[in-house]
């Protein structure tokens, strides 16, 4: 048996969670993270990740949030999203402590585990080498009628309810041996939060409307007689996903906790087979050779481009009468369609997030408006820029830098100007757009905040002019936020990504948004119009194809975050010197 050490590291909100790892006993880069079931803790793991891994890989396993002696509330988080967050930052930590990267990595989850994983894959997309998930929760089996639409009744009088497991562990195994261990470990709870359970549903219904972005190569086990989980998604899952490399395991007779069962050799020996087969493979992504588009969504652009059939005309259309003549009376409805609702006015307006209208039901569809998934997640990806942003520009002022930021596509520049204001440090800011109306928002606000050391240039950000390369204060920081999707074309976005390359200070760091799906992407390219008056067509790019494209240009990836939904993420890419 291996010697298993033990950390910890802090999550993005600052909460210290426990882990253990084992190094390989020769020197290897290649990594199993494993994610325990819920109610459990990463001890429970160990003995199987041995078999597995037989000291030929290093292993990481984390308690979380709430469980074995991770810190925070026993058995609770604040929506399942939290736990992916966590699983991120676990990769993130991995990678700055021991030097180990997810491109190197084979990620190994059983049950509930599995559905973060597969949020994680989507949401974030860190490229692993594959993935094995044992009996995935993504439809657990609530013998209660009706419980689940109680539990999201339930949670709207308290954040802080519980519910306790029915499970026995004989339900979860049949080794004898192993249901004892269960019953007898204290650091198991048997109760989980109701944020959790109902946000756990809400989580894998929006990746199972993403399957066909799922690229990871994978290997899957159904316990066949499964009495905490319904079996059939896990057909759906394997026929859905994109893969090339995918294996669908039915283990007979096994039941739901499948890594601690009888006849374990039935999963140890595929799961070494799958592992072995990954890491021998080495895929190289050759700078300037660029990404191929994701076929799935130029399908779905290329619809959206089309008039659509006479019922989606005549729908969409009175959809449209009705936001002129009605909705115009809400703030933010009258100025997308007066500046585009993709302008930078526009999504200044977003982001103040105050209801405003010029009557009674103007206000009423001026909070709809505001409160929809889209806004809520563009907020979000504001926090995500700002605390990036802020992060790096830390990191410069710490090494005696002084930073200079270029936004190619600034639209307002509002987070720039607070961001500013926040630093005990001087900063140079320079702002660039190609729409007038953008710019002259972005200078009143600049007056506002009492900005100081701003520039402002009004160029195109695919063909920006040389002299931002040839001056003496070349920027540190490059930010693209909110522009690539709005181009469906890879080798145009690749050019302009390569131009950034070439004018960013070496070991310069390129800030880039994804959008990698979206719940109106219909709504929005039917019916709302950009700044130029067109309808405002996006094309969605899943998080690999936007880091290939990036990586493909020179820079290399360090993070990404994402909003709760993971429709819009922000990544950061350092130039290497």
């Amino acid at each position: 048996m291996a010697e298993w050490n033990e950390g910890r590291f802090n999550t993005t909100d600052g909460l210290s969670l426990f882990y253990r790892y084992s190094e390989p006993a020769q020197k290897s880069n290649n990594v199993l993270l494993f994610l325990h079931r819920g109610h459990e803790h990463s001890a429970r793991i160990m003995p199987f990740a041995d078999k597995v891994s037989q000291q030929n890989y290093w292993c990481f396993a984390m308690d979380l949030r709430g469980h074995g002696h991770s810190d925070g509330t026993r058995a609770w988080a604040e929506n399942f999203d939290v736990w992916v967050k966590d699983l991120n930052s676990f990769a993130g930590h991995i990678r700055a402590k021991y030097e180990l990267s997810s491109q190197d990595t084979i990620l190994i989850a059983n049950s509930v585990g599995s559905v973060t994983a597969l949020s994680w894959i989507l949401n974030y997309g860190p490229a692993l080498k594959g993935c094995i998930l044992g009996a995935p929760a993504f439809s657990i089996k609530l013998y209660i009628p009706l419980a689940l639409p109680f539990l999201k009744l339930a949670r709207k009088f308290s954040d802080k309810l519980f519910v306790t497991s029915y499970v026995r562990s004989s339900l979860l195994t049949r080794d004898e041996a192993q249901a004892r261990a269960y019953d007898e470990d204290t650091l198991i709870t048997k109760k989980i939060g109701v944020n959790i359970l109902v946000t756990l549903y809400d989580t894998t219904k929006n990746c199972f409307n993403r399957l066909k972005d799922f690229e990871t190569p994978v290997l899957v086990f159904t316990a066949e007689k499964d009495y905490i989980v319904k079996n059939a998604l896990h057909t759906t899952f394997i026929n859905g996903i994109s893969s090339s490399e995918k294996k669908h395991v039915l283990l007979t007779d096994f039941r739901h906790a499948i890594f601690h069962e009888r006849d374990l050799q039935k999963v140890v020996q595929p799961c070494q087979d799958f592992i072995s087969a990954q890491f021998k493979q080495t895929i190289t992504h050759l700078p300037a050779v660029i990404p191929e588009a994701r076929t799935h969504t130029l399908a779905e652009h290329k619809k959206l481009l089309e008039k659509g059939s006479i019922f989606q005309q005549i729908y969409y259309a009175g959809f449209r009468l009705l936001l002129e003549k009605v909705g115009k009376f809400s703030n933010g409805v009258s100025t997308g369609l007066k500046y585009g609702f993709d302008s930078g006015v526009s999504l200044d307006y977003v982001y103040c997030n105050r209801i405003a209208g010029s009557n009674l039901v103007g206000r009423i569809i001026d909070r709809s408006y505001l409160s929809s998934a889209g806004w809520k997640g563009i907020r979000r990806r504001k926090k995500n820029l700002k605390q990036t942003l802020s992060g790096i520009l830390k990191l410069l002022n710490e090494r005696g830098i002084e930073p200079v930021v270029l936004d190619i596509a600034c639209g307002a520049g509002r987070y720039l100007f607070e961001t500013q204001q926040e630093m005990n440090f001087p900063l140079k800011l320079q702002l660039n757009d190609n729409d007038n109306n953008s710019l002259t928002e972005a200078k009143k606000i600049a007056v506002e905040f009492k900005a100081r050391n701003v520039s402002f240039t009004q160029q195109d950000a695919f063909s920006l002019s040389g002299d931002l390369a040839d001056t003496p204060h070349r920027p540190d920081i490059i930010i693209v936020s909110g522009l690539f999707e709005l181009y469906d074309n890879n080798p145009q976005v690749h050019q302009a990504i390569s131009q950034l390359f070439n004018i960013i200070n070496n070991g310069g760091y390129l800030i880039y948004t994804g959008q990698p799906w979206h719940p109106q992407m219909e709504l929005i390219g039917r019916v709302l119009n950009n700044r130029r008056g067109e309808r405002w067509v996006m094309r969605r790019r899943i998080q690999q194809e936007m880091d290939l494209l990036v990586s493909s240009a020179g820079f290399s990836k360090l993070n990404t975050a994402a909003d709760d939904e993971g429709i819009f993420t922000v990544s950061c890419a350092q130039k290497l010197n």
